[in-house]
């Protein structure tokens, strides 16, 4: 009967031990079942150009006054320009000017061009003879190279080539100028010449509104 009871008790012992071990295993099936089931994350963020796309640094050309000051001359009136003996120009005779263009742009290089155009829609003063077309324009660059000679309005344009970034502080309105770097500037030398030909003698007393117009787009570097 002990003997019996004994191992009565081993087998009820022995069944709830093999009954724990089956519960162990039965809990980390589950466990490993809720792992596999779900998937690790992680994220990266990258700020395009850290603190943004696009260049800081305004594309600007300017001009030169002959006091040495910066002017920008972008709006649509523009900007008065002084040419020496233009009130006093008569038939078969030439005024010339000197007119310095710069990048102004830290970073990028300019393609510039000059247009020479008309004011008041033709070129008209007030009442005076409209003299424009007896008018011929030649500009010349500094290094000796023509953009247009003895042009009429229609075909007074041109490009006056690549000017270099200036590659230091842009200037501002009223700053006394100094040079960038190498070839970030151009002297401009515009001849305007009034014709003596057939009929100019009906125009006496006339005038005529130009403009010269810089046009420049950047070059990346």
């Amino acid at each position: 009967m002990r003997m019996d009871r004994e191992r009565s008790a081993r087998t009820r012992a022995g069944g709830r031990l093999l009954s724990g071990l089956s519960l162990i295993g039965a809990v980390a099936v589950v466990a490993s079942m809720a792992v596999s089931s779900a998937a690790y994350t992680d994220m990266a963020n990258l700020n395009l150009g850290g603190s943004g796309i696009g260049s800081e640094d305004r594309f600007d050309i300017a001009v030169v006054l002959p006091d040495n000051t910066v002017v920008q001359a972008d709006g649509p009136a523009g900007v008065d320009w002084d040419v020496e003996g233009a009130e006093s120009l008569v038939p078969g005779h030439s005024v010339t000017t000197e007119i310095p263009v710069f990048n102004n742009s830290p970073s990028f290089d300019a393609d510039v061009t000059m247009t020479i155009r008309v004011r008041n829609g033709d070129g008209s003063v007030g009442s005076a003879p409209n003299i424009t077309a007896f008018l011929r324009f030649t500009a010349r660059l500094s290094g000796g190279t023509y953009v247009f000679t003895d042009a009429t309005l229609a075909d007074a344009t041109g490009s006056i080539g690549e000017l270099a970034k200036r590659d230091s502080a842009a200037l501002t309105a009223g700053d006394t100028y100094y040079a960038g770097a190498p070839g970030s500037d151009e002297t401009v030398s515009l001849t305007v010449t009034y014709l003596d030909a057939s009929g100019v003698e009906d125009y006496n007393g006339g005038q005529s509104a130009l403009a010269v117009h810089f046009d420049a787009e950047s070059v990346a570097p």
